[in-house]
């Protein structure tokens, strides 16, 4: 990696032991006389570092280091002033405030200046690798975005073709295909509503690390009170009290926090279908000195043991015949979370119901109304 360092001092012999010092360091030494040829060669090299001199005619250094501080492409350029002036406290304060790193005075040691030039090369480098590997990261995005149209466009074309035709069958040779080819046709339906279920959980599961993320104050006694009128819609014989705690507040990114507490639902949900007493709770206490939201069911419930396949990609701790799903519900969960500094887990019983604990790293009041008091919404025959 080419590096290069700008020296700058009115005075040639200056130059040329400043030149000779940096003679051990693995990088290009350009010099300049003044000010303006300084500003001149900015324009034509990226410097991994500057040393000026402060007392120059016509433009001193202070003046040069504030003008390379207000330009975009010399913004980041650490300075070091060199200067052989008697100097103040005021002097150094005046040096910082133009925006150097560090404030030399002469006559210096070698091995000090060396030591902090090689320390300001290594940091240049780490700077550009970072750099790099953002631009490759983005170009990465920009290949999983298109893979992601790929995917959608054209694995879920042909599944729609299998799901049209399987049911043009059924309506049109219904009475010609009985017994087992009935039981095929259906089988093939729902083999291919599955897969156009996973498809979106996949495309779910990977857009959750890359959208671009906007908090904002998200109400999120609203949100589920929501989810829970769009649950009720589609199973309206499901019969289930459930309990929403009033005013809950998260400053979050508010399309995230949706599909999270969409999954949380959904799950609570799904996994208290079996059981007449159904129930369950969305509430916050305060845990470890954090807010912290909960969904609290008292369905299926799992044992602990396997609580690790909980949030990866397909792990299941229940038959697909009893409670279907692809199992990336959860994943996707805990990568929203994690995208907002926060954390998740679960406890659990089971057939004594789940609850799922999340934290956002936030610093937010608990409502004045808590558990004791809840807004309750009741789904019960």
């Amino acid at each position: 990696m080419n590096q290069k360092i700008l020296i700058v001092d009115d005075k040639q012999a200056n130059l040329m032991a400043l030149q000779q010092t940096l003679a051990e360091v693995q990088a290009e030494v350009i010099s300049a006389l003044s000010g303006d040829e300084a500003l001149r060669l900015a324009l034509n090299h990226n410097f991994a570092l500057a040393i000026l001199d402060v007392n120059m005619p016509e433009m001193d250094g202070y003046e040069l280091a504030e003008i390379l501080r207000n330009d975009e492409r010399t913004q980041f350029t650490p300075i070091i002033f060199l200067t052989a002036l008697c100097v103040e406290e005021t002097d150094v304060f005046k040096g910082y405030e133009a925006g150097a790193v560090d404030y030399l005075v002469k006559p210096y040691n070698p091995r000090i200046l060396l030591g902090k030039v090689r320390g300001f090369l290594l940091l240049d480098q780490q700077r550009k690798l970072l750099h790099q590997q953002q631009k490759q990261l983005e170009a990465t995005n920009r290949e999983l975005e298109a893979f992601s149209y790929s995917v959608s466009h054209d694995l879920k074309a042909p599944l729609r073709a299998l799901s049209g035709f399987s049911e043009a069958l059924v309506e049109d040779y219904g009475e010609v295909i009985q017994g087992e080819g009935q039981l095929y046709l259906k089988r093939l339906q729902n083999s291919a509503k599955e897969m156009a279920d996973l498809i979106d959980d996949l495309l779910r599961l990977s857009r959750s690390t890359r959208a671009e993320m906007h908090r904002s104050e998200v109400n999120l006694s609203q949100m589920a009170k929501k989810i829970i009128g769009q649950l009720e819609l589609q199973q309206p014989d499901h019969p289930i009290e459930i309990s929403v705690m009033a005013d809950l507040f998260a400053y979050a990114d508010q399309g995230l926090m949706l599909s999270v507490l969409e999954n949380l639902f959904s799950n609570a949900w799904k996994f208290t279908q079996n059981r007449d007493d159904a129930h369950i709770e969305f509430g916050c206490r305060e845990i470890d000195g954090q807010v912290t939201y909960y969904v609290r069911d008292n369905g299926a419930g799992f044992n602990m043991s396997m609580a690790d396949k909980l949030f990866t990609p397909f792990g299941r701790l229940h038959r697909r015949d009893e409670y279907p799903g692809t199992g990336i519900g959860l994943a996707t969960v805990q990568r929203i979370i994690h995208r907002h500094g926060g954390r998740i887990w679960a406890e659990s019983e089971p057939d004594r119901g789940a609850s799922f604990f999340f934290q956002l790293g936030e610093e937010i009041k608990l409502p004045e109304v808590l558990a004791a008091n809840p807004l309750r919404v009741s789904n019960a025959p």
